[in-house]
């Protein structure tokens, strides 16, 4: 974790026992079990970067949102959509473990004064911690 600059909330970072490939593909399997969710993208940033000959480690990155409360969120503040969709980037640090982070949803919630945005991050901490938890279980 000394590789993480800056300062993060836990509640949003988890070590995961899998491989990068692995962890993307639980975490989008839990996200399908609930329609209202809206897979965008899935990158793949290692690819990304050998086609300019850069080599990197495993990692990726996925966007993804919950139509409703994007809703919710964005009337409550336009301005929050900048940090939409949920981002959620999957990385393999030096030493070998791999690692999940998502948008960092209180600081979405602070930053642009939601005040829970009419019970939409109260339903995102009821929703996305669990769907981490998942991902990295064994």
């Amino acid at each position: 974790m000394s590789q993480l600059k800056g300062s993060y909330n836990s509640k949003w970072l988890r070590q995961s026992p899998y491989s990068v490939k692995e962890t993307a593909d639980r975490l989008l399997g839990k996200l399908a079990e609930y329609p209202s969710v809206m897979i965008i993208a899935r990158v793949d940033q290692k690819k990304v970067a050998e086609f300019r000959d850069i080599k990197i480690r495993e990692a990726e990155c996925l966007l993804f949102q919950n139509c409703a409360l994007v809703g919710k969120i964005i009337s409550t503040n336009i301005e929050a959509g900048f940090d939409l969709p949920i981002k959620v980037f999957i990385w393999k640090a030096d030493d070998g473990q791999v690692w999940i982070r998502c948008t960092d949803i209180d600081h979405m919630n602070n930053a642009y004064d939601l005040n829970g945005a009419d019970g939409a991050v109260t339903e995102i901490y009821h929703l996305l911690p669990g769907w981490l938890d998942y991902t990295v279980s064994w």
